[in-house]
């Protein structure tokens, strides 16, 4: 047994030196955010294969769930290959993998659909930004090491400048706000950064990918379950020409599950979320590959310049105290 627990700490000291070593901490975190936002264009593609309108919420959940759920299974076959258990030891870690997919996967998802329903595009656009604040203000309550600096505020900021620059244009022909809407989105960015934070709580000594398969499966499989209740129906005939960008989705959004909670187990949240800021641009460069749309933009430059400059003085803020430490 002593060999065993001391074969399984190198295990997890060699995981943690991998997901913490800097470069590779930095390739593994942009792959992240790519593969979240190149789900933008695949799920627009999903959405008019299958005549999903801007209102049809009831079948964004459906759609939504099955992006989750299949992701979660796939997931959960990972874990399997690996040797992974699969099924939780008690029905207290059972009912902490419901807690944490009510909060990551369906809280977010509804309250995220709702609000973007209700908003424009580019005022979804810029509260999307907040989730970056939240998740390093709650990061900094629970963790005492991952305290708020003015470097992470700065970095915040920064990027929240960043996303209006990118959507200046839209800015400029005038704008609507619905405050449902508006609080909706920032509630939905609140939920998924508290998920994290839960997440990196309940994580500890426990396989990360495990528990993030579970939540996105148990969340896909609560949305289909609210999509179905509610009425919602996806066009059986459509399937097949939606089978393509689904399957995308589905394959990005496993990668990204299995990547991201490991990133968010062993660094600090505040280093993770702040790189949500680069979704608007990552979304514009994979829409532009993906729906062949105007990629040629000064203000996507700049915004891109000015979040880099953000994420930089988040992200090295931490290695500059441990080489002032020495």
């Amino acid at each position: 047994m002593p060999d065993m627990e001391l074969e399984k700490e190198d295990w997890q000291s060699r995981e943690k030196r991998f997901y913490t070593d800097q470069r590779r901490f930095l390739l593994l975190v942009i792959l992240v955010h790519f593969l979240w936002a190149i789900g933008v264009p695949l799920t627009k593609l999903g959405y008019e294969a299958l005549g999903i309108g801007e209102q049809d919420l009831l079948e964004m959940f459906l759609f939504a769930g099955i992006r989750l759920f299949f992701a979660g299974f796939l997931a959960l076959l990972f874990c399997l290959l690996k040797g992974n258990r699969l099924l939780p030891s008690s029905w207290t870690e059972f009912w902490e993998l419901v807690k944490l997919s009510v909060i990551m996967s369906v809280i977010q998802y509804v309250c995220l659909y709702i609000g973007t329903a209700l908003s424009q595009g580019v005022v979804a656009s810029i509260l999307a930004s907040s989730g970056a604040f939240q998740g390093i203000l709650f990061s900094s309550l629970v963790f005492k090491e991952d305290r708020m600096t003015p470097r992470k505020i700065t970095g915040c900021i920064l990027g929240v400048i960043a996303v209006v620059i990118l959507n200046l244009h839209d800015i400029r022909t005038g704008m609507t706000v619905s405050v449902l809407g508006g609080l909706l989105i920032i509630a939905s960015q609140g939920a998924g950064t508290l998920g994290a934070v839960y997440l990196k709580y309940i994580s500890q000594g426990k396989n990360a990918v495990w528990i993030g398969a579970w939540q996105t499966f148990l969340g896909g499989a609560f949305l289909i379950a609210a999509g179905f209740a509610g009425g919602g129906r996806l066009k059986l005939q459509a399937v097949s020409s939606a089978a393509g960008p689904t399957a995308g989705l589905i394959a990005a959004s496993c990668l990204a599950l299995i990547l991201s909670n490991q990133l968010y187990k062993y660094n600090d949240i505040s280093k993770v979320v702040i790189f949500t800021l680069l979704l608007p641009v990552f979304g514009t460069i994979s829409s532009a590959i993906l729906l062949r749309e105007s990629l040629a933009s000064a203000a996507l430059l700049v915004s891109l310049l000015i979040n880099c400059i953000g994420v930089c003085l988040v992200t090295t803020e931490g290695r500059k105290e441990h080489i002032r430490a020495k």
